[in-house]
């Protein structure tokens, strides 16, 4: 228990509060609790107090971008991937409670919840994953691929003391599911897929020689890269890439991919992707397949602006 807790409960004179709260009171109770919680705590604020919470919250605070700029990116990037066969969607600001955490290996505390059942979006490719299970149990033909993408301000609880990593930032992402057809088929065709929309879209912002791939091997996943190796026409191989093992991770199966910038001597990670078990999860069927990727369409925004074209 956290020393703030601790004092919550000194303050409170009351034994283990919280996990009464959870154990004791559903989560229709527990809303209409906080509810009320937040009307009282609201009306004790006063307007001074309110102007400095603006300035001072950094989950408030507006985002230091060319507006008008950043969003022509978003509608171009939008564009292309409806071109791809990705089916542009605009989601809510929230999902349901633990949408990232019951699925994820995310822990609760870096997203920020609220009330009536819901947080707010702290990864849109988790929300994607619930529209492709719903997708899915409507749908009878085991041949259909559902693919979606989306753009979406992502809201992180992790404080960070560089300056560069602000509390909501703007992504690009997308998300591909669709059932096993054997021999890894459907990770390795979509493998190419996402990397080929997102190395072209990277491609206007950046001349070719600063990016190469890095691909982390994950645990079990030999029979995957023999397959990969002799995988034809794969868009990787127009780049710089090379392997690394990553057997820790638990976010990604069989492999990650990451594309990273050359600049000034650095490496950064602009966009990364892989297969995940989520759906296989929401719909408690182990042959359901979902990949997934997303680039960092603000950070891009704020690196460079090339606008070489897609690179087909």
């Amino acid at each position: 228990m956290s020393k703030i807790l601790e004092k919550i409960h000194y303050k409170l004179g009351a034994g283990p509060v919280l996990s009464k709260l959870a154990e004791e009171l559903s989560l229709s109770e527990l809303n209409t609790f906080l509810l009320e919680l937040f009307r009282l705590k609201a009306r004790q604020a006063e307007p001074a107090h309110l102007l400095r919470q603006f300035s001072e919250n950094r989950f408030t605070r507006p985002a230091a971008v060319d507006t008008l700029a950043i969003r022509q990116t978003e509608l171009d990037w939008l564009r292309y991937a409806r071109e791809r066969q990705f089916q542009p969607l605009t989601l809510s600001p929230l999902a349901p409670l633990a949408t990232c955490s019951a699925i994820a290996h995310v822990d609760q505390n870096n997203v920020l919840s609220a009330v009536r059942g819901t947080e707010v979006v702290s990864d849109a490719t988790n929300v994607l994953a619930l529209q492709i299970a719903q997708d899915a149990k409507g749908e009878r033909d085991k041949n259909a691929i559902f693919r979606y993408a989306t753009t979406h301000r992502h809201v992180r609880g992790q404080a960070f003391d560089n300056p560069n990593f602000t509390a909501h930032f703007a992504v690009l992402c997308l998300a591909s599911g669709g059932w096993d057809s054997g021999n890894y088929a459907f990770e390795l065709s979509q493998l190419n897929e996402h990397l080929r929309l997102l190395l072209n879209l990277l491609l206007r912002h950046f001349p070719k020689e600063q990016l190469f791939i890095r691909f982390y091997r994950k645990r079990d996943a030999d029979v995957f890269m023999e397959r990969m190796e002799n995988y034809p026409n794969g868009i990787w191989k127009n780049l710089p890439y090379e392997f690394q093992d990553d057997l820790e991770h638990e976010y990604y199966h069989l492999i990650q991919s990451k594309v990273f910038l050359r600049l000034d001597g650095s490496e950064i990670d602009l966009a990364d992707g892989g297969p995940v078990n989520w759906t296989q999860q929401l719909l408690s069927n182990k042959k359901h397949r979902l990949f997934i990727s997303g680039i960092g369409l603000e950070l891009v925004h704020k690196l460079g602006d090339r606008r070489l074209g897609p690179q087909d």
